[in-house]
């Protein structure tokens, strides 16, 4: 399967990441598989610059809790730095939260995304990807906003990605799937795995960091699997690599 190896510059211990880079990619360029590398740089435009530099295929810019003509601003210096290096940039407007904005309103006011003020930011940034957040439409949080969510793909016409994907079923997120999400950001959850399995080696009385360390890597690499089993994306790798060539 293709896969999107990504870093964010805001994890703990990432304040300095270029040695990572070019190690990612390195691996990268050596793997039998398309290998896409991002960094997550916020809203400011020289760590964007920086993550260019490092030779990177993706920047994340999210400039979303800035004021509408701000983001716009913003993530359009951010691309037209990208753009010459050939590097995707993807962005981030309001967030799907409830169904109580009027659809036919340019903006919520609420941080709520509609699909008008989607296009409009899709059409003056340049952005090759919008990142979206589906929330609940009620308070039990057992039903989603995915009509939502498929206006805005409809909408928009580029791909979406998904952040805050904890605690959504794998139903629910092969139906974001169908509505046009293409990259989900999974690494809370991958995360949560590798600290279950820490605890449990320490309360079995494991000693060491080997020990303590023992099948971390096995319980990621397995639910990534059962991932990309679920949504779809086995044994692509060749189709993307065509498309890449063509």
């Amino acid at each position: 399967a293709p896969i999107i190896l990504s870093v964010s510059k805001f994890y703990p211990g990432t304040d300095n990441i270029e040695s990572l880079a070019r190690a990612v990619i390195e691996m990268g360029q050596r793997a039998s598989i398309p290998v896409a590398f991002q960094i997550e740089v916020r809203d400011t435009l020289e760590a964007a610059q920086a993550a260019i530099e490092m030779g990177c295929g993706g920047v994340v810019f999210n400039a979303s809790s800035r004021p509408l003509v701000e983001n716009v601003s913003l993530t359009q210096k951010a691309v037209g730095l990208a753009q010459p290096h050939n590097v995707m940039v993807v962005g981030q407007v309001g967030l799907l939260e409830n169904d109580q904005a009027n659809e036919g309103a340019e903006s919520s006011g609420s941080g709520t995304t509609s699909p008008l003020e989607a296009k409009y930011y899709v059409e003056r940034t340049g952005v090759e990807c919008l990142a979206v957040s589906v929330k609940p439409l009620n308070r039990s949080g057992n039903k989603y906003d995915f009509p939502r969510l498929s206006k805005i793909n409809q909408t928009v016409g580029i791909p979406l990605g998904i952040h805050d994907s904890v605690g959504f079923t794998d139903d629910q997120l092969r139906r974001m799937i169908g509505f046009g999400a293409a990259k989900i950001n999974y690494s809370s959850t991958l995360l949560d795995i590798a600290a279950k399995r820490i605890r449990d080696n320490a309360l079995a009385g494991a000693e060491g960091y080997a020990a303590i360390m023992a099948g971390v890597r096995d319980v990621v690499r397995l639910e990534v699997e059962r991932c990309i089993r679920v949504w779809g994306s086995g044994g692509r790798a060749a189709e993307l690599l065509l498309q890449c060539k063509q």
